[in-house]
């Protein structure tokens, strides 16, 4: 006999597994709810700007309707960082690597979000999956936040700078600026640009640069083994180092000239890395069979990750005024 019984009522065979139970991830949707309203109250904050957060909170109480205006950032973003991690996801269960359903991180900072995160158990077969994996979240999450910037251009409003009153802006990447410049060339240099779906996208293409630093097991990391192999470690600090460079050069810049050629963030940035990976976590560990090569589809789709990260890499990615 076979090792689970005939039962023709329910049209089991001897080749048939029994029906798995469908278990609802709990955690997960209400941590996706919970980003959702946390995404759109800071998308109706960026709409409805008040220097002071205390007192749009008082307005936003008073006019419920404001709730909305920060829907449409909040499905963009989502949408940017759910098709981000999907691309591990999926690319995971392709490679037989036992991954989690996404989980969703709200937080309180600028746009509501720490992001979402996927856990892999288990180590990945060769280079060739690793880089599948590692790659496939950032083109993922770029592709659509390349998309959310086009309907975000198409449907943004020209307004003029007013720096009267404090606000943060978002300075836009390689990619940004010159999709402005074809898109929008009437506009000028005291010129604001105002859309929630732009700015969805920026933090997509912010994310997706972060992402793709080749530290330890960031996505950029795994592309990094992938191709280079235990060199990467190497590169890994030599990132860290340049971080932390930068975010001192940011510090001195601001406090002396007011004009920061990097952003002092990039120091925090790099000491998160290392309390969140600690110096082991900084060494990337070996896929199963290392010597398995990378063919050259997966070379063109290593340069293509480069490609990306230039494009959206920002040394000053925002600025308050005021």
């Amino acid at each position: 006999m076979g090792e689970y019984p005939i039962e023709p009522r329910l049209g089991l065979t001897q080749e048939s597994p029994p029906p798995r139970r469908i278990e609802v991830p709990l955690i997960n949707i209400v941590l996706f709810l919970l980003t959702v309203l946390s995404t759109m109250f800071f998308g109706s904050y960026m709409v409805h700007y008040d220097a002071d957060i205390h007192r749009f909170w008082v307005y936003l109480k008073a006019h419920p309707s404001w709730w909305l205006d920060g829907l449409p950032f909040s499905v963009s973003l989502l949408a940017i960082l759910l098709s981000h991690e999907m691309g591990h996801y999926l690319f995971s269960r392709y490679h037989r690597v036992p991954a989690s359903l996404p989980y969703f991180i709200p937080a309180p900072n600028l746009v509501g979000t720490f992001g979402a995160v996927i856990f892999m158990k288990g180590r990945i077969r060769d280079r060739r999956a690793l880089l599948d994996i590692g790659s496939a979240g950032p083109l993922s999450g770029f592709v659509v936040s390349l998309f959310a910037m086009l309907v975000g251009i198409k449907t943004a409003r020209v307004v003029p700078l007013d720096t009267s009153e404090g606000m943060i802006l978002f300075i836009p990447n390689f990619l940004m600026s010159k999709a402005f410049q074809f898109f929008l060339p009437e506009l000028g240099p005291q010129d604001m640009i105002v859309s929630p779906i732009l700015d969805a996208s920026w933090v997509g293409f912010f994310v997706t640069m972060l992402n793709l630093l080749p530290i330890g097991q960031l996505d950029g990391g795994h592309i990094a083994y992938a191709s280079i192999g235990k060199a990467t470690n190497y590169l890994s600090w030599g990132v860290i180092v340049a971080l932390f460079i930068m975010g001192g050069l940011g510090f001195f810049t601001r406090a002396s000239f007011r004009v920061p050629i990097f952003w002092e963030g990039w120091l925090f940035f790099a000491l998160f890395a290392l309390i969140l990976m600690g110096p082991r976590g900084i060494k990337h560990p070996p896929p199963v069979y290392p010597e398995i090569k990378l063919d050259w589809v997966r070379w063109l789709v290593v340069i293509l990750t480069i490609l990306v990260f230039i494009l959206t890499f920002t040394p000053v990615p925002f600025v308050v005024t005021g």
